[in-house]
């Protein structure tokens, strides 16, 4: 049955604890009835009718995250004695019963992109193993106040997952930096920070190859700042979609009136995030390599203290340019590098090391990269 996987492989493969695969390797025949049917388990008329009153509740009480892990989590947390459903099963009760509060996702031609542009994908999961995307969710407006409201948003999508949005003053680097500070206390400090090529992130508008504040804070830690590509918003994906998630379920469905009832539904929204994050990845979360900010530390923001083994990585995507001087292409920290033209209409992975001062460009294809370029790469702080 285990087919050589561990109970943790095993655990996380189903989406269920590692405790409640150990138990039920340990017998072949339930409770109430249950077994294994044909290498399945068979689950009760009980449990079907636990996850409706489960996700009923939860619609009821208007819960910001309503997916099927968070009906598993909310079941897990009622039953502690009893074995979780999985999730297949718990997303075929919510389908049967039409409980689904969600449009299916629809396929879309963003699914071929990998293999058709030769997006890097395996660098991107290279560079470290815990990965997480910030954004500035675009500014809001309420009744009574012609200023705007800017909303700052984080989202770890790789071996974690926590989403967490903060009202801020302005769409800054220091709102950022005030932002994230705050969180890694608490939470784990990431490899990986992806990030779109805004301003606040990039740090300079028209000069070339300057680092701005957000940069080097993210260097001082140790995290490797990682850009998507200019204008594609699916090369972040996953911070979008969060994104998405706080437009269509917190801001679109109440009236807000004053900048403290913002801030009292963020907390809620960034507590519903925050139970699911405890109770899915609690045994990675006792792992004592996991980094977290001194809260007596203060991480400078206007210097570099060191280059010794930084990079900044860019995922690009090569075009023809009209601009003079300018054939085929990319443009890293607002400076175009010409490439061959036999790269125009793919995508390419760009890494600068800022130990060196140089620049390499590496195309990647069936997951294997190769070089196409090496160069220097001057830059200021």
């Amino acid at each position: 049955m285990k087919q050589g996987k561990n109970h943790s492989e095993i655990a996380r493969a189903l989406g269920i604890r590692r405790a409640t695969i150990v138990d039920w390797l340990e017998r072949s025949i339930y409770e109430e009835g249950r077994g294994w049917k044909l290498g399945k388990r068979a689950h009760t008329n009980q449990e079907e009718t636990r996850i409706v009153t489960i996700k009923q509740f939860m619609v009821k009480q208007k819960h910001y995250f309503l997916g099927t892990p968070y009906v598993q989590m909310h079941y897990a947390k009622m039953y502690p004695h009893d074995a979780i459903p999985s999730l297949w099963f718990v997303d075929d009760v919510v389908r049967r019963h039409n409980l689904q509060t969600h449009e299916p996702k629809k396929r879309t031609t963003g699914q071929s992109i990998v293999k058709r542009l030769r997006f890097p994908i395996r660098s991107i999961l290279g560079l470290g193993r815990i990965q997480q995307a910030v954004d500035f969710i675009g500014k809001k407006y309420i009744a009574g106040r012609t200023e705007p409201v800017n909303v700052f948003s984080t989202s770890y999508y790789q071996w974690l997952q926590l989403y967490q949005i903060w009202r801020v003053l302005a769409e800054t680097a220091e709102s950022a930096t005030q932002c994230l500070t705050a969180l890694w206390k608490t939470t784990p400090i990431p490899d990986v920070m992806r990030m779109d090529n805004g301003m606040p992130f990039r740090g300079t508008g028209a000069g070339e190859a300057h680092l701005g504040r957000f940069l080097k804070f993210l260097l001082n830690i140790g995290v490797t700042p990682l850009f998507a590509s200019a204008y594609q918003s699916y090369t972040n994906p996953h911070v979008e979609g969060h994104n998405r998630t706080f437009t269509e379920k917190l801001w679109s469905t109440h009236h807000f009136t004053s900048l403290e009832e913002i801030d009292l539904e963020c907390v809620r929204f960034n507590a519903e995030s925050r139970e699911y994050y405890e109770f899915a990845f609690n045994e990675r979360l006792s792992q004592r390599s996991l980094r977290y900010l001194d809260p007596q530390r203060e991480i400078s923001a206007d210097i570099l203290r060191s280059t010794k083994g930084k990079k900044i990585c860019f995922i690009r995507f090569v075009e023809r340019w009209n601009e003079e001087h300018r054939t085929s292409g990319i443009v890293v920290l607002n400076r175009f590098i010409p490439l061959p033209e036999s790269y125009v209409n793919q995508y390419v992975f760009a890494t600068l090391h800022l130990e060196t001062a140089m620049v390499d460009i590496k195309e990647e294809h069936d997951g294997v990269s190769t070089e196409i370029l090496r160069q220097p790469f001057p830059y200021t702080l």
